[in-house]
Parts: structure tokens; sequence; C-alpha cells
């Protein structure tokens, strides 16, 4: 039987639609959805009722027919056949409202042609009622014809352009449809025949015209024929006010004008060719008289909306003369003024007795100075909207203002309204307006909200900014003050002082308050943080102060009820009479027996507790072990001697050494084996033989052995007994003998037996490092190297698992307790075709059951081949039943089960994480939810499944980050999932993983560095902090990025295929270095993005605009060592001599000359402040002190004493900035100087000692002696030469 609400079908649909509203109310009626086949149906109808895309129906065609079966928008693959329209058409009739927007381009256009080709029946939605289109061009609307029916009633156009096909499908879908609401916005002018292509749309209830020639005389003439408007929306902004006065001129073409009595016909009564138009004249006469017939009409319409400035409203509004009982009023603000109590009066004039909504907001042009406000660049609104004008608006009941500017309210303004509206019920005034300190408090108070809601006793919602302040002691002495009305109370960003006061004010005249708000936001511009503080004192007092307050009346109530006493004067006979009676005062008396015995009842309880005797054998057990411990002799004598007899023995025959002592063993041991048959000979126990065996125990393996194995060995250790006889019976001999003349023993003759036998020994010393695990694997395998090199190049973990699941290098590190003891390959090949048979046949647990207990089997006998085929078959038969709760709980069993193959939980992961997608596109998000945690519960604290867990991670993260981004998520719920999507990746330490390649974990950090920085920007921005030196916000996260930063090595990145990573990785670095506002770093970054091949030989568009951004940061970063050495070797770049304008902005900060900042703001300014660098202010601000301090620098070079005058007058500064700037470089350590402020003097050179002035004079006579000597040696070789000269020429 279906619940009371289910059999209602209307309570149904609203309780879903509430649901639908709330946040992420999708989702929940989803799963709603999905919850009983009774909810199902109406749960998706309002799910499928209103569709704003085309997306969701394309979801439902098979992936194969799609381009991308992830973005069905792409187009199709292939044609649609008749069984692939099933799931279509299964929800295409629940549709009832389809939106449409070409601009969005989700939907490519190709799908249009397919659906109308292909579509099996006449209507893809056979029940549209609304449709929503909005497109650019000819081509998108004709998109729509396909979806033009009969049960078609709301058509809304949207058009970008004019085009001519308009008029041809304006005409299709009135012969088509038969409309009740229709409206159309267009940037240009409406078709001529707009009115003859409609004519046929008798039905119209709403209308809506945002576009040039709406208000034609014509348009009038055909919306006042319509018989059945209720709502009308017209646009009159940027109309003249004569165009207003002509959208009513044709409303009665056929009233009767024709006749020659008739005031607007032009015929005189006489019948002549030329006759005089007298119709104007006629016209003004009755005008002036006050005959003139009112041309109002819209007989039903009472709704009306209006967008444009004042005076245009109020003139059309003088036309209308039905009772409108909603007006919605679209202006300029602020208004004029006197046009604003124009429009006030004649709305109460014409509306007074019937207006019961009235609304008044501002346009999107008007809204614009608030956004500049909001950035603190312009001055808080001041505007005064009065409402003095509003003088009777008796059946008014909803009274909104909503304006950017005119935010103030007087005393006056309210006291207006709770005269003129007495059956007010909702009132808002500006609520969202902002009063900083700077523009003084709001002027409504709480003496004022008291008098208003007295007045209006139905008010039940008000939202007003008011100034906490007042309390006059009337008010709280007069119980007519008190509203029981008034439920919800928005303050906004209201001012208040004393909470307690508030609170009990409060308490008084709303007694029944129960939704009291205010804005706590702190990012909000305009917030006041002890404002909301106190707001929150006074919401917390407020109910235990109504809770007083009401008793208090209850109590005054009843005292009010009693009846006075009525004292009137009598005379009274005061004589006593007295009269004898006697009274029977026997008490009666009854006896009454109870029967108090009470049941026993017998109950016997054994208590005697259950003994178990359990007997643990806890002797250690032991192992005689023989150990050859006698050296081998060898005899070189010649003589000849008779030959001894001596016994060879091999080996690997000895089966009496312990696994104890095996564990010792390295493999150099087993490396360092003589080349020569070993000779054994038998001798008997003596002291010597003890003492060698002592020896070689203690002294010689300690010393042969690495101290780090020995150490491992000695502390880990473990001894346990196990059946040697058994083990030896499993190992098969080996096939190829060593070679006796050989010098090492082959690897290649260690068979599988002994590779899984040493395997055994190592896990007994549960070793946990996989350092010696690869190691020991290189011993055994001589092919280890090689997967080594393989794994660390291509680690996708599918690659990996194939290439390596059954290499014996795997096995060995994948080992167990103990080694393979049986095959089970027959009993798995007999016994999985059977179980998958009974699958088939619908018991799926019963084929469950028979491969867990065979898996049980092999997995105790550590047959791992067999034991991964079962795992898998038992979770695949579990995956094709679609059972997931099932499949959830068998691999976590599977992995858990005591002894489990390591092999087999990674062939069980590796399976499941194959089905990752397909389970997310055909099942849904919830349940590939269930499989993400399963799987990443089962891979936790486990080595071998670091990256596969890994990869998972990053599957739930990204989904985490989708929820942040997606448009129904709330603000709350965006927020939490960002940071459950960082600190997911942040958990993981990738960079210690060895089974993971260098690529993947870049690219994994470069992720956890991304979701990092936007976490910080997050919460930098709730806290309203900007730049290094803002505390909290996201600094913690700041400087996570640049621990992850440091983890990243950049000579990997310079790698020839990893350009990619290393530009996402510096385009990260600069996000942080600009965050803490150190440019140098930012040029750096640049530089080393610019230094990419692929980035530095496109020399037009990424390669210049990587040198750009390199000189703009270069030049805003302080001036120091580093700096200066990475803009001069710019300079000489000759990359930098292609960019003009770049070079020479570069060359004034090389050149030691000064730089007027009025000419380098006039030479650069227009440019640079384009580019997305300066057009921040702080940046121009920053760039204007690196010209100061540059000036500065070149100052102190060229003068030692300057006057504070003539730097001024150089640096283009006021005397306190010139101060300021030379105070910050002295304290950076920049120059040297001193200011002298009562002479003001400023000097460049320090005062210096005589010992200083005696070396700089010492090497100054140094040079010049150096320079006489140079040029004396100079002078005798010219002599000398010249003497030659004469001596040759005589």
């Amino acid at each position: 039987m279906q619940p009371i609400i289910l059999r209602d079908p209307d309570a149904t649909n609203k309780l879903f639609e509430a649901i639908l509203d709330a946040p992420n109310g999708r989702r929940m009626l989803s799963r709603l959805a999905r919850t009983c086949r009774t909810l199902c149906e109406p749960a998706l109808n309002i799910l499928w009722r209103d569709l704003d895309s085309l997306v969701p129906i394309l979801w439902q065609f098979p992936g194969h027919l799609l381009k991308k079966a992830r973005k069905p928008g792409m187009g199709f693959a292939k044609t649609p056949t008749e069984e692939d329209w099933e799931p279509v058409l299964k929800y295409s009739k629940r549709v009832r409202q389809i939106s449409y927007n070409e601009h969005a381009n989700n939907v490519a256009p190709s799908i249009f042609a397919v659906l109308e080709e292909s579509h099996p029946r006449s209507q893809i939605f056979p029940h549209l009622i609304e449709l929503n289109w909005k497109v650019e061009t000819s081509a998108g609307l004709a998109r729509s014809s396909m979806f033009l029916s009969p049960q078609l009633r709301a058509v809304s156009l949207e058009v970008g352009t004019r085009f001519p096909q308009l008029d041809t499908f304006l005409a299709d879908l009135t012969s088509r449809t038969k409309l009740t609401s229709f409206s159309f916005i267009s940037p240009t002018n409406l078709p001529d025949s707009f009115t003859e292509l409609l004519g046929r749309q008798h039905s119209l209830e709403k209308l809506v015209l945002m576009a040039p020639g709406a208000l034609a005389p014509g348009i009038g003439r055909w919306i006042a024929s319509l018989p059945e408007l209720k709502t009308l929306r017209l646009d009159l902004t940027g109309r003249s006010m004569i165009a207003v006065e002509g959208f009513f001129d044709e409303l009665r073409p056929r009233s009767g004008d024709s006749t020659p009595s008739s005031v607007g016909s032009i015929d005189s009564g006489v019948f002549s060719d030329d006759e005089v138009d007298f119709s104007l004249i006629r016209k003004s006469v009755l005008r002036l008289t006050g005959d003139l017939r009112s041309k109002g009409s819209f007989a039903q319409i009472r709704k009306l909306h209006l967008t444009g400035d004042v005076s245009n409203i109020a003139v059309f509004i003088k036309h209308i003369t039905i009772p409108l009982t909603q007006l919605e009023l679209v202006i300029e603000d602020p208004p004029d003024r006197a046009d604003w109590h124009d429009l006030s009066a004649l709305i109460c004039e014409k509306f007074g007795d019937s207006l019961q909504s009235l609304r008044v907001t501002a346009t999107g042009s008007s809204r614009f100075a608030d956004l500049v406000r909001s950035t603190s660049r312009a001055e808080p609104a001041s505007g005064r909207l009065s409402l003095e004008q509003f003088t009777y608006l008796s059946c008014l009941k909803r009274l909104e203002f909503d304006l950017p500017e005119s935010i103030i309210f007087t005393d006056v303004d309210v006291q207006c309204l709770a005269k003129a509206c007495p059956n007010l019920e909702i009132l808002k005034l500006c609520p969202l307006a902002r009063f900083p300190p700077a523009s003084g408090a709001p002027k409504i108070n709480l003496d004022t909200i008291a008098h208003l809601i007295s007045s209006c006793k139905k008010l039940h919602t008000l939202a007003a900014v008011v100034n906490a302040k007042g309390g006059n002691k009337d008010i709280l002495s007069s119980i007519h003050a008190s509203s029981k009305s008034l439920l919800r109370f928005y303050v906004g960003h209201s001012w208040i002082d004393d909470s307690l006061q508030v609170a009990i004010f409060l308490s008084h005249i709303a007694p029944n308050l129960e939704t009291l708000r205010w804005i706590q936001e702190k990012n909000r511009p305009g917030f006041i943080e002890a404002n909301a503080r106190n707001w929150q004192s006074a919401s917390d007092l407020l109910p235990h102060l109504q809770g007083i307050r009401l008793l208090e009346r209850r109590f005054a109530r009843e005292a009010t009820h009693v009846d006075p006493k009525i004292t009137v004067d009598k005379s009274v006979d005061a004589r006593i009479s007295m009269v004898d009676r006697g009274v029977n005062a026997s008490p009666k008396t009854r006896n009454n027996a109870v029967q108090a015995s009470t049941s026993l009842v017998s109950q016997i309880v054994q208590v005697n507790p259950n003994y178990a005797s359990i007997s643990v054998d806890a002797t250690p057990s032991t192992v005689d072990a023989n150990i050859e411990a006698v050296t081998n002799l060898v005899n070189k004598e010649v003589d000849a001697v008779p030959p001894v007899l001596s016994r060879l023995e091999d080996a690997r025959t000895l089966n009496s050494v312990s696994r104890s002592v095996r564990a010792l063993l390295t493999p150099s041991t087993f490396l360092r084996a003589p080349s020569h048959p070993s000779v054994s000979l038998v001798y008997f126990p003596s002291v010597i033989g003890l003492l060698s065996l002592v020896y070689r125990l203690l002294i010689f393996y300690p010393l042969s052995i690495p101290s780090r194995i020995f150490q491992t060995a000695a502390t880990r250790i473990k001894w346990r007994h196990t059946d040697i006889t058994k083990t030896q019976e499993q190992v098969s001999p080996p096939t190829t003998a060593p070679d006796p003349d050989s010098g090492n023993i082959a690897l290649d003759t260690f068979t599988t037996e002994d590779t899984h036998d040493y395997a055994h020994i190592k896990n007994d010393q549960k070793h946990d490092s996989r350092m010696n695990e690869v190691n020991v694997a290189r011993w055994i395998n001589p092919k280890w190297k090689e997967q080594i090199r393989i794994n660390n190049t291509g680690t996708r973990h599918s690659d990996w698992i194939e290439k390596t699941l059954n290499s014996p290098s795997y096995r060995f590190i994948m080992s167990d307790n103990k080694k393979q003891e049986k095959d089970y390959t027959s009993e798995v090949d007999s016994l999985l075709p059977e179980a998958e048979a009974i699958v088939k046949s619908g018991k799926l647990q019963e084929g469950l059951d028979k491969i867990f207990a065979l898996e049980k089997q092999t997995r105790n006998a550590a047959d791992l081949t067999s034991t991964t085929r079962l795992v898998k078959a038992a979770v695949e038969h579990c995956y094709k039943a679609r059972d997931f709760a099932l499949l959830n709980s068998s691999i976590s069993i599977l992995s858990k089960k005591h002894g489990q193959l390591k092999g087999a939980i990674a062939a069980i992961v590796e399976l499941a994480m194959g089905w990752l997608d397909e389970i997310k596109q055909t099942n849904g998000v919830p349940k590939w939810l269930e499989v993400v945690e399963t799987l990443r519960s089962v891979t936790e604290g486990k080595i071998f499944l670091e990256t596969p867990r890994a990869r998972v991670t990053m599957f739930l993260a990204y989904y985490h980050e989708g929820l942040s981004t997606a448009s129904t998520s709330t603000s709350g719920v965006q927020k939490e999932s960002l940071q459950t999507a960082s600190d997911l990746l942040s958990d993981l330490q990738v960079e210690t993983y060895s089974s993971m390649d260098r690529r993947e974990k870049t690219e994994f950090i470069l992720e956890q560095m991304r979701l990092l920085i936007a976490v910080a920007r997050q919460k930098d921005a709730e806290q309203g902090k900007v730049g290094k030196d803002a505390l909290g916000g996201g600094e913690a996260e700041w400087v996570k990025v640049r621990v992850g930063g440091r983890k990243i090595n950049e000579d990997f990145l310079k790698e020839k295929d990893n350009e990619d990573l290393k530009l996402k990785f510096y385009d990260l670095m600069i996000q942080h270095a600009l965050h803490q506002n150190n440019y140098l770093d930012v040029a750096k970054f640049y530089h080393k993005v610019w230094e990419t091949p692929s980035i530095k030989d496109d020399t037009e568009d990424k390669g210049r605009a990587a040198l750009e951004y390199i000189v703009y940061y270069v030049v805003l970063a302080p001036h120091d060592n580093e700096q200066s050495d990475m803009m001069h070797h710019l300079f000489v770049d000759p990359a930098l001599s292609k960019l003009d304008l770049h070079y020479n902005l570069v060359k004034c900060f090389t050149t030691r000359e000064l730089m007027r900042w009025p000419g380098i703001e006039a030479i650069y300014g227009e440019f640079l402040r384009k580019t997305p660098v300066f057009s921040s202010e702080k940046r121009w601000e920053d760039l204007h002190s690196r010209v100061i301090e540059h000036n500065i620098r070149v100052v102190a070079e060229y003068y030692t004493r300057i006057t504070l005058t003539r730097l001024t007058s150089l640096l283009d500064l006021t005397a306190k900035q010139t101060e300021e700037t030379l105070s910050r470089l002295v304290v950076s350590g920049t120059i040297w100087a001193r200011i002298d402020r009562p002479g003001g003097i400023i000097s460049f050179r320090n005062k210096r000692s005589a010992e200083d002035v005696m070396n700089d004079w010492s090497s100054d006579m140094q040079k010049l002696l150096g320079l006489v000597e140079k040029t004396w040696m100079g002078m005798n070789a010219a002599q000398a030469a010249q003497s030659r000269v004469v001596k040759a020429s005589s």
C-alpha cells in the first residue's frame, strides 16, 4: 500500500520540487529514484522535466555510436538504429522544457541532422511544452524546427543578429503551434511583418518583447487585440518619450474613426477631392477641454514588467487604465528625482486599489558601478530614494527595492509606507546595501521599525539595513508596538553597538520572530566584523528574552480578566440568633483487604563456565645439523704414495642442513663455490673438528658476508622447524650438472624450486627492505637487471603486471611464507567451466562457493598461478552479474584471507581497476565510488600495491575536484570537495615509490601542487588576504607547494620528452612566486620556460611572449647582485635586440644614467599598461619604485653630497617620498647615505679614516708611478729606434 503523500500527485510533485531546489537536490532526487519502484516514476519525471541542454538525452545513446563516449556532444560516429533509440525515447517522453544555447557549443551541429533523419517517430519530445532557443546564426534557428509541435505552449527566442530566415521561421511557428507564452529578445529590429506573422496566436497569455521596434504603433495595436494576455514585458531603454507615446496611437483602428463625427476622422462631411486634415486640430481642442477619449486597452493584463528610464515608464503607465496587480520596474539608478516623484504619485493614482506587488530593481549598466565599488575603486553609494509620494496603496502586499546607488531611506519614508500600505506583508529596502564608516550610519533606526510593524499588522518579512539604536521607553512600555506577525528580519550590513539592548527591544516588538539574519561573509565588501559579532550575540540572546516576554504577557492577560470587586453599603441586623443543633459526627469506616502475596517463580540459571582443555606444545623444535666444517686437503707429493680412497659428496644431496644455518648464507656463498668437485673426507669427531667449526661460524663467516646482511639475519631470523624430508622429495634433481672445469657455478643451474626455497628462508626473516629484495633477486635471476630497466622506463600498471607476473624475480618479490607444495592446474581447469555454468544459470553464490573452496586449497599449497586464476574468476562473475555489493565484499575478503598470496591480490586489484571507467559510465557515480573505496581499503598499507593505490586515489581526487566546479554545488560543498581532493593527493608520498617511473611521479607531484594552489587561493579569498605578508588563509598550502617544487628534479625536466611537464611545473612555480611577490624568481622561471626548445624556436608567439615576461619581471625585481647579473646577461642576448621596446627598457636600467619617471611613463606607459603584468596598480607602482631606486643609485655614484631639494627634483617626488625611498635603500644595504635634515643635505660618502685615505693615496701613487714607468719605457724605445734609423741613413 502506497504512503499517503504518494496518493496525491500534486503533493508528490511539490515534495520532489522542493528536494530539487535544495543544495545537491538533483543528486538527492536521483538517489531517491533508485530507492524503490514506487518513487522511481515521479522522481524521474521531475528530474527530466526541465533540461538545460540536449547532452543528457545524447548520453542515453550507446557509447559505440558516439565519437567520444565521455563527450556525447562531439557527434555521432554511426547512425543510430531503432534499437538504439529505445532508451532515448524512454526518457524523452518525460521532458517538458528544453533549452539550447548555440554559443555554449556543447552540441555539434551535425547531431541535429542525424536526429532528424534517424528518429523513429514524428516527435522526439512528444510532451514538450516549453522551448528556449538562443542562437547567433540562421542555421541555429533552423535546428529548432524539429522540436515544434502542436503540444508546444511556450517559446523563447533570443536572436543575436537579424537574418532573412526569421520571417520564415515565425510563419512556420505560427502555423504549427498554439502558444500561450512567447518571448523575443534581439539587439536588432523586429521584422516588418511581425504582427502579420503572429496574427494567429490569439491565445497568448504572456508576451516578452525586448527588441528595437517593439514600441511601434502596429505592435501596440496587435498587443491590445490579444484577448487572453495577462503578462506583458517591454524594454523602453534608449527610447524617446514620443516613441513611447506612439505605442498607443493605433490601439482602436476600427472604433468608428471613419465616420465624420469621429474625433480622429479626417472627413469634413463634404464629398470633394481634396480634403483638409482636421484630426489634429480636433484632438488638440478636446485635449484642452478634457474630452479626449482614453487610449487605454489591455483589459486582461494583470502583470506588467517595464525596463528603462523612469520618465519613459511614467509616460507608458499614464496610458494604462486597467487595474494591475503586479508591477516590476527595472530603472536606471539613480533616477531623476522629479521623474521618480511623478512615477510614484502616478502608481498610487492608477493602481492604489488593485496593486498587490511592486518590485523596483536596477539595470545591468547601473549595477556596474556597484561592481566597481566592490573592488574599493569608487566612492560608497550615497543616493536617496524618496518614498514620500507613496500616499495610497491599500492592497499592496509585497514591496521590494533592490538598487545599487539609491540605498538611503529615512524615517519619513518608512512612516509614509506605514501609512500608505496598511496590508503590507513583505518589505525589502535594499537589504544588501553597504554603509562603511566613511559614509556614515544608516538613517533608519529601531524606533522607526517599531512604528512600521505597529501600523502594518500583517507584515511577516522585513529586510532593511538599520542603525540598531533607539529603544524608546514609550515603545517598550506600550503593548501596541508589538507585532505577532513579524517572523523574519534580515538586517544585512546593519550597525549595532549594544547587543543586549537590541535583543530586548526586538523581543518586545517581535516576540514571535523566528529568523534573524545578517551578512557574515568576511570576503564581502563593506563587511564590518564588529557588527557581525554583535548581531551574533543578539541572535543568541533573543530566543531566551522572547520566552520571558511571552510568559510575562500571558500572566498579564490572566490578571486583566479578574473582575473587580463591587462594594455596596448595606445595613445589617447584627443581633445574634442562637440555634442548637445536633450533628452526628461518627465517621463511616470500611475495611478493605488487599492481597499482597507475591508470586514466586523458580528459575534455575546455569552459571558454570565452560572449560576447554587445550594443550600447547611450547617445546622449541630442534634439528641436528651436520655441517661440513673440515678443510679440503690436496696432496701434491711426487713420490709414489698409495692412493687415498676418498668419497665424493654432492652438495645438493645434503639434506641435513638446517634452515637456520642456510639463512646465514649469502648469495656470495653460493657464488664462491669451487669449480672442481669438492672432496668430502670422512673424519671422526675430534677436538680439532669442533674448533674448526667454531672458527668458521664465529669468525670466518661474519667477516665474509656484508655487515648489513649479517645484522639483519642476526636480529630478525626465526628458527622454525619444517619437514626437510618432504621438501627434498619435491625438489627435482638438476637437469644440467655444473662443469667442474669452469671457474664459477652457472646461475642457470638453480631451479625454480631452489628459488622458492630461498625466498621462503628470506620471508622467515620478516624482511621489510625492498632494496634487499631487489639485490637478492638480481642474484637469483640474471635477467633482473633488464627487468628493473623496463620497470623504470614504463611503469603503467598493466604493462608491469603483464611482463613480470610470471617471471621468477617477481615470484621472489611476491613470495609468501612457504613455497608451492602442489600444482592444482588440472583441478582449476575442470572447475572453472563448471562454476561458470552454475553462475550463468543464476546461482551466483553457489558458483562462488565452489571457487572459494578450491581457492583455499591452492592458497594453502602456495600455488600462485591457480590461486590467481580462481580469484580473478570469482571477481569477474560478481562484476558480470552487476552485484556490486558482492563484488566489493569479495575483493575485500579475498585480499584479507589468511596467507593470501600477494600476486593474487595484485591481480584482483589490477582487474578491478580496469572496470572503473565502465562502471562510472554505465552504473553511475555511487557504484563507482564504492568500488574505488574498496580498492583503496585493500591497497592500504601494502608496499607492493603502492602504485595502484596512487592511481585509484588520483581518480577519486579528480572526482572531488569535479564536484568543486559543478554549477549545482553550493559554495560550502565546493570548498569541502576541493579540500578533500587536495588532501587525498597530498597523503601520497609518491617520491618514495620504487615501482613508479620518474615521469609518473612527476605528474603526481604536479597534480598535488596544482590542487594545493587552488585550495590556497580559495582560503586566501575567504580571508581577504593577498601576498606573502598575509597570515592565515592558505599560507600553509603555499608552503606545501614550495616543498613539492623541491621534490622535482629539474634535470629530468630538461629531457625532450618531458617538455610538457616542464612547462606545467614552471607555470605552478610562477604562480607561487607571484603570490610571494618574488619577481626575480618569476623571471628565472620564465627564463627556464624560454630555454625550452619548442618555446624558443617559436619566435613569433610563445618565445616572444616568454622573453617579454622575463623583461617585465626582471625589471620589477628589487636590485641585488643576482638581479643585476641576470639583467646584464639578458641585455647582451641577441634575441632581445629583436624587441625594440623591451630592449630599450632594459637598456635604461643597465645604463648608469637618470630615468625621469614622466618620460618613462610617456614612452612605455601606454604599451605596458595594456599588458597583463602592468594592468595591476601594485605592479605599476613597483615599477615606479624600481625607477626611483635606479635613479638614487646613479645619484649616489656621481654625487658625494646633494641637497634634498635637488634630489627631489631629480626623482620627481615629494620630500617625504624621497626620504622614505632613500631610507629603504639604506636599510637594505643597497647604498650608504646620511640625511642632514636641518641643513637639507644628503651625504653619499662615509667619513673615511686617515688609514683609508692613506691606502687610497698609496694605491693612486702606485698607479701613477706605473703609468710614468710605462711612458718612460715607451720613450726610450722610440729614441732607440730613431737612433738606429739615423745610423742607417748615415
